[in-house]
């Protein structure tokens, strides 16, 4: 009986919001066969799904990370001369503190604890301190690519040539980093997957419009992700006010949190609100623990990415619930909705052509429930987790198999 390989699996995010990448690392994680991998996770901070994973008995980690030092403030600041030298020296001792210390320190720990592989789970740009660190101890190194990159910098090239593979979550992933001359056998698509038994529903579509106040003859439509300038959030607000003059009593919620850094874009959402009169249709819930009990409630999912969305997982958990979707076209999105068979697509941006499509589903919801089903068994043959837990482990199986046969 062969030994269980150690995996350690990171996910750096640290703005302290929610996102899809830990779901897709948790789905992941739960699903690889433990008679063969033994994982860890590894945070950046002590977010609210931890206990979501330990509860599913996979072993978690926060480790503690150094802040940025902002060394050109006050009277530095004000003196040109003094500010070019301060930044310099501010980025080298980052670079040192973030990168190369960190490296020393990673690697230390890979040693300790024996791990063969590290899989990290967010983008090439980021945790190069991991995969230098894996160099430095030879341990093979697998990065989830999850975003549609404008520009690719010189370190990220230098890693992604070493890495033992790049897990592109889309074709548009994919195909953005083979026209940024990104190419190699080492670039691999395997979609997002989802177990549409794991979308469930706590509370009735009901509860949660009472909790809200929303009348069960209310039109209700929503949108689910972090308050985001590119989530579009203020797209499908524009959106409600021109549905509002057929359906005036038209509610939405806006599903998610807000990080620090995004407050800027929240309070613009909500003076487009109070431009348009619409503070009695638009409601923000904050973060959600369970989103399924707010899709399920609502009569239309959309998802209004203004950039090249990377994938949308918002989408296969609308389509495990069997719901009419509006996507934006762009980036992945055609790659997961079938449009005019599981759901319709609008013009990134434009709120007007949003509009137009909620209005079509309303007028022919009976149409709508057939997109719904038909979305369900589009997720099942082509999104499903099994498949993505497969051919992730089959990219682990062939690493190591070239490994052994050297």
């Amino acid at each position: 009986m062969s030994k269980l390989k150690k995996v350690l699996f990171c996910d750096s995010n640290i703005d302290g919001t929610i996102g899809g990448s830990y779901y897709s690392l948790l789905y992941l994680v739960d699903g690889v066969d433990k008679a063969l991998y033994d994982p860890l996770v590894v945070f950046y901070n002590n977010n609210q799904l931890i206990p979501t994973y330990n509860n599913a008995g996979i072993k978690t980690a926060v480790f503690d990370v150094p802040r940025p030092i902002h060394m050109n403030k006050g009277l530095i600041a004000k003196i040109p001369l003094f500010n070019k030298l301060v930044a310099v020296v501010q980025s080298a001792i980052n670079f040192f503190r973030f990168f190369l210390w960190q490296a020393i320190k990673y690697a230390f720990y890979l040693k300790k604890h024996n791990f063969e592989l590290v899989h990290l789970n967010n983008s090439v740009m980021r945790s190069h301190n991991w995969m230098l660190a894996c160099l430095l101890t030879g341990t093979k190194c697998v990065c989830h690519e999850r975003g549609i990159n404008t520009h690719f910098s010189k370190l990220a090239r230098f890693f992604i040539k070493r890495l033992d593979a790049v897990i592109c979550i889309s074709d548009a992933v994919r195909d953005n980093m083979m026209n940024h001359r990104i190419a190699g056998d080492n670039l691999i698509k395997i979609y997002n997957g989802l177990d549409p038994l794991k979308v469930v529903v706590k509370k009735t579509a009901n509860e949660i419009r009472d909790e809200f106040n929303i009348k069960e003859s209310e039109p209700l439509i929503g949108i689910v992700g972090n308050i985001k300038s590119w989530k579009g959030q203020e797209v499908v607000v524009k959106a409600v006010s021109i549905a509002k003059k057929k359906y005036p009593n038209i509610k939405c919620l806006l599903v998610g949190d807000t990080a620090e850094s995004d407050q800027p874009y929240h309070e613009q959402i909500l003076q487009t609100i109070a431009s348009l009169g619409l503070e009695d249709n638009i409601i923000f819930t904050g973060y959600q623990s369970n989103v399924p009990d707010f899709m399920n409630a609502m009569d239309i999912v959309i998802h209004a990415s203004t950039l090249g969305e990377p994938f949308g997982r918002v989408l296969l958990e609308a389509m495990a619930l069997k719901k009419p979707l509006i996507g934006a076209r762009g980036g992945a999105v055609p790659e997961i909705i079938q449009y005019g068979e599981t759901g319709y697509m609008f013009e990134p941006g434009n709120h007007e052509d949003l509009a137009e499509h909620i209005l079509k589903i309303f007028e022919h919801y009976d149409n709508a429930r057939k997109l719904g089903e038909a979305g369900l068994a589009r997720l099942n043959s082509v999104f499903h987790i099994d498949l993505n837990v497969v051919q992730t482990q089959q990219v682990y199986d062939g690493i190591f198999k070239t490994t052994s046969s050297r």
